[in-house]
């Protein structure tokens, strides 16, 4: 479906709470690849990925749409370095090798730069969070392999009516509470700025411990025994007095009826896990992994799905404008988010010089991390308060 020229797409409700985020994906390759076929085939995938080649435009009361970009960039920024960073994954390493992205109208929501040095290069991509989800994100990349491979590239699904049918509004008024609840995400003063360049910062590289040799691993995924993991290991930095607000995004695109499972855009919410001090304080790490699993189970079914976009959209037509600066993936002085992006194979990506050598996904956001799987096995990035 292309985007009319004229008339701005809506966002859909689920978007409008990622205004102002970003994330990003860094491929480390052997050789030099090609600039001139890679932007060639990019504009070729981006004909059939319109939110990518749009930007932002005010709609009022609290909305945003979607027009094309123009007038069209060169989307590859080529850079020349005599070598690459020892240490890629170091944050003064990433805050080189990253595009910038901001949610200003009028400005492009994807950034692409390539980093080359005479033996290797480094591809990294920037996407705002307000047209696409991690599993977007794979969906781009791959297609993006296809064209460069000079393959079929299928244009993706991407009308946010495909969630917009699922709004509905009750008649009582949504608390903050109740918008955590049923959402996993926090509403909460003090506002944050939307319009400002993103990743601000990054993660640290952390190897954890192999998940299937922690004591009572049986019957818990690797997923369940991370996230406790890096609970019981940054809880005490992160917790506020009360206890600590964790969230774990859930792609829903399989349990909610009708939305295409190749669909590019934020299909997700948040699985809201509340942990007081008593908890975080007695509880083994088996407990905090069932905890995990449950919080999960909870919300991984079409109403959990449902009941997070009818939330979100009363919440921002009773608020309006203002509630966006007050909506955060994470609450800003007791939370932590964490994201586990494992299952997809970003490895597999080929830009005309094999499958990288290797791939990183920081964690772009204070208070955050992500769990991504390698050849050695799993590692995380940190993203923690200095």
């Amino acid at each position: 479906m292309p985007m009319p020229p004229s008339e701005p797409h809506l966002l859909s409700t689920i978007d409008h709470l990622f205004l102002g985020h970003a994330f990003s994906i860094l491929l480390h390759f052997e050789g030099r690849l090609d600039e001139a076929r890679l932007e060639a085939s990019l504009a070729t995938v981006l004909k059939g990925i319109p939110p990518l080649a749009s930007s932002l435009v005010g709609l009022g009361n609290a909305h945003y749409g979607l027009v094309p970009l123009s007038p069209v960039p060169a989307w590859i920024d080529v850079h020349e370095v005599p070598q690459l960073p020892s240490e890629l994954s170091a944050p003064s390493a990433l805050g080189e090798l990253v595009p910038r992205i901001t949610s200003t109208p009028g400005q492009p929501l994807l950034a692409v730069r390539l980093t080359c040095a005479p033996s290797d290069c480094i591809l990294a991509v920037s996407v705002s969070h307000a047209i696409a989800d991690g599993y977007s994100l794979f969906l781009f990349l791959r297609a993006w392999s296809r064209a460069m491979s000079e393959r079929r590239v299928e244009p993706l699904p991407w009308a946010r009516q495909w969630l917009a049918s699922q709004e509905r509004r009750a008649s009582a008024t949504v608390t903050p509470e109740e918008f955590w609840n049923r959402t996993g995400f926090t509403w909460s003063p003090p506002g944050r700025a939307l319009d400002v360049p993103r990743p601000s910062s990054f993660g640290k590289r952390t190897v954890p411990p192999d998940p299937s040799l922690l004591a009572g691993a049986e019957g818990l995924s690797s997923n369940d025994l991370l996230c406790a993991w890096l609970i019981q290991s940054h809880a005490g930095l992160l917790a506020g007095e009360a206890g600590l607000a964790v969230t774990i995004p859930v792609d829903y695109r399989r349990s909610l009826q009708g939305l295409p499972g190749n669909y590019f855009g934020n299909a997700i919410r948040g699985a809201p896990l509340w942990l007081d001090r008593r908890i975080l304080r007695q509880e083994t790490l088996p407990e905090l992994a069932m905890r995990v699993k449950e919080a999960i189970r909870g919300v991984l079914h079409e109403h959990g799905a449902r009941d997070s976009l009818e939330c979100l959209g009363q919440v921002l037509h009773e608020q309006g404008h203002p509630v966006l600066s007050e909506l955060h993936t994470v609450h800003p002085s007791s939370g932590f988010l964490v994201t586990n992006v494992s299952r997809l194979p970003f490895g597999m990506v080929d830009l005309g010089r094999g499958p990288p050598l290797r791939v990183l996904l920081p964690a772009v956001e204070e208070r955050t991390a992500v769990i991504q799987q390698t050849g050695e096995g799993f590692e995380l990035s940190v993203n923690v308060p200095a």
